[in-house]
């Protein structure tokens, strides 16, 4: 079936078309699904969880096919990590992420150079999943660790025990918060900025982690006044962020978190309690209907619009394609591979992670 014969569906024959496929596939693939997607794509989902949950189930699955619903960097995570007879698709190859374009892999490695070279101390990137191959690739060559929101600190505090300089990226705000939850003295936290300068009135050749200045723009948007705009308006509300968030907004919340320990705080919480939460919408608004005996609010309006680019159409897409490739020896639609160039470092990094975490 052509792409406009799934457009011309309704809803009903669209859904059910799906799960028909996924039935007549259920021994060859898995869909995991990434917490931002639109419930039209949650309800199809066999694991729904944030980056790190969703790498490390991917890299325990024997199905021959994965159906990745998320961004591209997830996908071409999952790709890493595979084995060798395993195939990845995406249904959306479109579907990139604004934070993982801000690192350039030749700047990082002059900053990287700078900081050694300052400091005269062996330094260790530390760099968030959010990235695409080739900065896994750095920093599995360089013997340093992907990380996630939730076990950043278990990773850097990791390194720094071995006498390690940190180099954090890309995402500054996630570095910054979780510096500061480690208790690291403010003059040891250095920003390279945009133009590989640092920090100023900053002690670079002591410093502990030095941080690219790079961002998230869904959770950049959220500020202190959105806090005490809900805090008004209900008097009973906790405030929960994503560590993606500005400093400022993570130190007057109640609470900061992966979008994993926002989705089980939430879900373990007693019935009448109000929740005003940091993050991406489509999210905070499944949690709501998922949870209806409490009050959940989003901080404010902030979509991923990436993350929306998955479609019940474009799955289905995904899905006639592996019928097709195994009837008739068709093309996948849309497979994604990490180039080989960088395969193996990168899986070194994404192995260090899980080995710390797991250990």
């Amino acid at each position: 079936m052509t792409n406009k014969g799934f457009s011309d569906l309704t809803k009903e024959e669209l859904y059910s078309l799906i799960q028909k496929m996924k039935l007549d596939l259920k021994d060859k693939i898995i869909i995991p699904v990434h917490h931002y997607q639109s419930p039209e794509i949650v309800q199809f989902a066999d694991i729904i969880g944030d980056s790190y949950k969703l790498a490390v189930n991917c890299s325990r699955s024997e199905k021959e096919f994965i159906i990745f619903c998320g961004v591209l960097f997830m996908a071409e995570g999952a790709s890493i990590l595979a084995k060798d007879e395993q195939k990845i698709l995406i249904p959306e190859p479109t579907a990139g992420c604004p934070m993982a374009e801000m690192a350039d892999l030749e700047q990082v490695k002059e900053a990287f150079d700078k900081i050694e070279n300052i400091t005269g101390k062996k330094t260790a990137p530390i760099l968030y999943i959010n990235s695409y191959a080739d900065l896994k690739s750095f920093c599995g060559k360089k013997n340093g660790s992907v990380c996630t929101s939730s076990n950043a600190p278990k990773i850097i505090e990791n390194f720094l025990k071995k006498g390690n300089v940190i180099f954090f990226l890309p995402d500054y705000y996630l570095g910054k918060n979780t510096a500061v939850k480690m208790n690291i003295n403010d003059k040891k936290i250095v920003k390279i900025k945009k133009d590989l300068s640092f920090e100023k009135d900053k002690d670079c050749k002591n410093a502990k982690i030095f941080l690219w200045d790079g961002f998230c723009p869904i959770h950049q948007r959220f500020t202190v006044s959105d806090i005490k705009t809900l805090k008004e308006k209900y008097n009973d509300i906790k405030i929960i962020v994503h560590p993606e968030s500005p400093e400022e907004v993570v130190k007057n919340s109640d609470f900061s978190g992966s979008t994993e320990k926002i989705f089980n705080m939430v879900l373990e919480s007693k019935p009448g309690t109000v929740w005003g939460i940091g993050t991406e919408t489509t999210f905070v608004s499944r949690l709501a209907l998922e949870n209806k005996d409490k009050t959940i609010v989003p901080l404010r309006e902030s979509k991923c619009k990436n993350m929306m680019k998955n479609t019940p159409v474009n799955l289905a897409e995904s899905l006639s394609s592996v019928i097709d490739y195994l009837n008739n020896n068709g093309k996948l639609k849309y497979e994604v591979e990490a180039k080989e160039e960088y395969r193996e470092n990168a899986k070194k990094a994404l192995d260090k992670m899980i080995e710390i975490v797991e250990s």
